[in-house]
């Protein structure tokens, strides 16, 4: 997950953060000492947020907070800052929150925040078809690494430490795949890494079990 949030109570600047899917983020708002008094208002939305998520106030001397049924008891004000915990946050939690809190004048903030689940493990397996033979360069093992995409997921080869080739797309209805070739008598730690912004997830080559006919060529 990324938490990006714009201030806008006269404190100058932008607050990023990088969180995961599943993890607790609270929404500061900078104040301290609200007055026991003061309305508190939370608002939530994919682009504009237009729908109220919290509404805390004092009637008849008594505090009453309503948290909107959509995020199931995940969330928890605090009276004396105005900032809102989520717990157990998901994907479905991103998009645009805004803080207004009323007490003589209105004062807010708003905060901007992307979800992202943790990527998972990458799988490598032997890829359909014949295996190559190029001249005297001698017979070729083809691979190929597939992972589940996501949002900004991005998938890599690797030998040793450098990249060869990655791959990644906006269609999220498909899964990524990258194929590879392994020359005979290859020697070298190939891997194969699904990232995105909050998770890596890494699965090693094993040549001997994949390619185990080069040897018999």
């Amino acid at each position: 997950m990324y938490l990006s949030a714009t201030n806008v109570l006269g404190v100058t600047g932008d607050e990023v953060k990088t969180v995961r899917e599943g993890e607790t983020v609270t929404l500061h708002t900078g104040f301290t000492g609200l007055q026991s008094d003061v309305l508190i208002l939370w608002f939530h939305g994919p682009v504009d947020p237009k729908t109220k998520i919290v509404q805390s106030q004092v009637l008849r001397g008594e505090i009453i907070t309503e948290y909107s049924d959509r995020f199931r008891d995940r969330l928890q004000l605090d009276r004396q800052t105005g900032s809102l915990t989520i717990r157990n946050i998901n994907i479905t939690d991103s998009g645009v929150y805004k803080v207004q809190i009323i007490s003589g004048e209105d004062s807010y903030k708003i905060f901007s925040y992307t979800v992202y689940a943790t990527v998972p493990a990458p799988l490598v397996g032997k890829k359909q078809g014949r295996s190559a033979v190029s001249g005297s360069s001698g017979p070729k093992c083809s691979v190929v690494c597939s992972v589940e995409n996501g949002r900004d997921v991005t998938l890599s080869w690797y030998k040793g430490k450098e990249i060869l080739n990655q791959t990644s797309s906006p269609d999220l209805n498909t899964n990524l795949s990258l194929p590879l070739e392994i020359e005979d008598q290859d020697n070298n730690t190939y891997s194969c890494v699904a990232d995105n912004p909050v998770s890596q997830q890494t699965t090693q080559l094993n040549i001997t079990e994949l390619c185990s006919h080069i040897s018999r060529n």
